[in-house]
Order: C-alpha cells, then structure tokens, then sequence
C-alpha cells in the first residue's frame, strides 16, 4: 500500500491522521508517513492505543 492509501486508511479506518511523505519530495518518499507530536499527551496516549488495536493491512 502506497503512502497516500494508507494515510487515508488510518484517518477513515483507524482515526489516526498522517501526512503522506511523498508530499514533501517531488520524487520517493512513497512508503512513509509523517505524524505530528505537538499534540496534549492524551490525544497522543489515544492514537497510540488506535494504532495498537488498529487492524492494519499487513506489509507486502
């Protein structure tokens, strides 16, 4: 799954938002995401226990 499909499957899916690292390059880049952590520790606390229960498609 490329960076962009899996950042929206994250935000719809698992309700955790990331930036797509091909935003940022004009070329590559396209199987990473980028997250923010200036956010209050529980918000941060609570993405994590999204990401950990999170049935995420598994790597190819």
């Amino acid at each position: 799954m490329k960076d962009r499909e899996f950042a929206r499957y994250l935000a719809e899916k698992v309700g955790v938002a990331a930036v797509p690292d091909s935003s940022f390059y004009s070329s590559g880049g396209k199987n990473r995401l980028r997250f923010t952590f200036s956010k209050k520790d529980e918000t941060l606390l609570e993405a994590c226990r999204r990401l950990e229960d999170a049935d995420l498609p598994a790597k190819k």
